[in-house]
């Protein structure tokens, strides 16, 4: 937090993206995080559950589970005053079936809607295992919200996408309003600090500055040393956001 404040960045919070956190001393968690953030300029993210969430699940027991974990991150987000808050899609590209997809679309609306009914800010939804855009193009589509967004992870791109980088922002555009910056060889998701991998951070930048998007970066590489090291990189390569005119 202090570097933040430091260098007028903002901040993503993932204390509370974990069951046995909101199953334990979430409470006393939630106390500690709204004094430390006390007096902090920059704008406040929440990275909520992710594990085994369901919410599209034709089991109603999954699916109840699912949808209460995500509103207890909601809670928390509100009282973090979190603008955007980031969930996983869960889309599984091995069920083929047409039936699963228009349900994943149907049921994921339909709960998201409802939740923006219920709060404020932009729920952002973070690709992993999806091959291409497509999938999120039509739920953004159905839900037709400007708060409901996508978060676009690089390093799930690289390993699970079908597709280029480019073709993910020509789809989603200015609805990827955010990004998880980090690296890895194509195999693992081993969020490594970006140029100590195989992705092409200059195509990244190209990319992002041709279709004029603007989206909140975060640096997802586990320790502030390594976020320093991967702003530095970027910041030497001229990469997004720190792109010379």
């Amino acid at each position: 937090m202090e570097y933040a404040q430091e260098h007028g960045y903002n901040m993503e919070i993932a204390s509370f993206a974990y069951s046995d956190v909101l199953d334990t001393n979430w409470q006393a968690l939630l106390k500690d995080h709204q004094q430390k953030l006390q007096g902090f300029k920059g704008v406040i993210s929440l990275h909520g559950a992710f594990l085994d969430l369901i919410i599209h699940s034709r089991d109603e027991n999954v699916k109840e589970v699912a949808q209460k974990r995500i509103y207890h991150n909601m809670e928390i987000a509100k009282n973090l005053h979190a603008q955007y808050v980031i969930f996983h899609g869960n889309f599984n590209p091995l069920i083929t079936h047409e039936s699963y997809k228009q349900n994943w679309i149907e049921q994921n609306a339909q709960f998201w809607s409802e939740v923006l009914d219920r709060y404020e800010g932009t729920v952002l939804l973070e690709n992993v295992w999806e091959p291409t855009p497509d999938i999120f193009r039509k739920l953004l589509d159905e839900v037709a919200s400007p708060r409901v967004k996508i978060c676009f992870d690089t390093g799930h791109a690289h390993i699970f996408s079908r597709v280029p980088f480019e073709e993910w922002i020509s789809v989603l555009r200015e609805d990827i309003g955010y990004m998880h910056v980090n690296d890895n060889n194509g195999d693992t998701d081993n969020e490594l600090v970006p140029g100590e991998g195989s992705i092409d951070w200059q195509e990244f930048s190209d990319v992002i500055k041709k279709y004029q998007i603007a989206p909140e970066i975060v640096f997802e590489v586990g320790t502030l040393e390594k976020t320093v090291k991967s702003i530095e990189y970027f910041k030497e390569k001229s990469i997004y956001p720190f792109c010379k005119n």
